[in-house]
């Protein structure tokens, strides 16, 4: 897609704030309690849908972004589709203009607030699950001495067994982790690691080969 300077870095702009702005108001993951197939009144495979759509919306806005960068980079520079013996590096698997290396250096800071982000909203989600819990381990001893006329001891061990799963079926809270986000905070962290050592290596390593000339004035 062909257009001007000015509109390239305006629609950088409004990219910014839009990737910041879903970072911020992303859903990564989400609690149900019991066999209610409910998060807040709307159905779990909904939640699965919005926290799916969410995610894949803030890498669509990171890849634009990218683009973006890159295209205005090379258009400060002078470079077009017609320049020639532009200088590549190995880097990421492939080849790469200085350009899109310093692009890259400054979108890691994007994954690494998406990495907090998922990181926060996982910890208050399991810091909820383990806070609930200990209310419904309460609620169910209450729950089977009542049903013992207020001495649990009068229940037989296998009464005990069945009737605590049943309540815990439908009471305890469970996460609903469709990225199975534990596993994408780890594979993002370590491509971000990644990515910080290759890109500094990279423009180190370009630096030292290019020559400029001074003049004296």
């Amino acid at each position: 897609m062909k257009m001007s300077l000015h509109r390239a870095l305006a629609q950088r702009k409004i990219t910014k704030a839009r990737l910041e702005k879903e970072i911020v108001d992303a859903k990564f993951i989400a609690i149900t309690i019991g066999t209610s197939g409910k998060v807040e009144g709307t159905s779990v495979e909904d939640v699965k849908k919005t926290i799916e759509g969410d995610y894949q919306k803030v890498l669509q806005l990171q890849k634009n972004l990218w683009n973006l960068s890159v295209a205005i980079n090379e258009a400060n520079n002078g470079i077009t589709a017609e320049t020639t013996n532009i200088h590549k590096v190995d880097f990421d698997g492939r080849k790469a203009t200085l350009s899109e290396i310093l692009v890259t250096q400054e979108s890691i800071r994007y994954m690494k607030m998406v990495i907090e982000a998922m990181m926060n909203q996982l910890s208050k989600a399991k810091n909820r699950i383990a806070r609930s819990q200990l209310d419904v381990d309460e609620r169910c001893d209450r729950f089977l001495s009542s049903m013992a006329g207020g001495d649990k001891a009068k229940l037989s061990a296998s009464d005990i067994d069945s009737m605590s799963k049943n309540f815990h079926e439908n009471n305890d809270s469970k996460l609903v982790d469709p990225l199975n986000l534990e596993k994408v905070i780890e594979k993002l962290r370590e491509r971000a690691e990644f990515l910080d050592v290759e890109t500094d290596s990279k423009i180190s390593e370009i630096n030292a080969m290019t020559e400029i000339e001074v003049t004296d004035n």
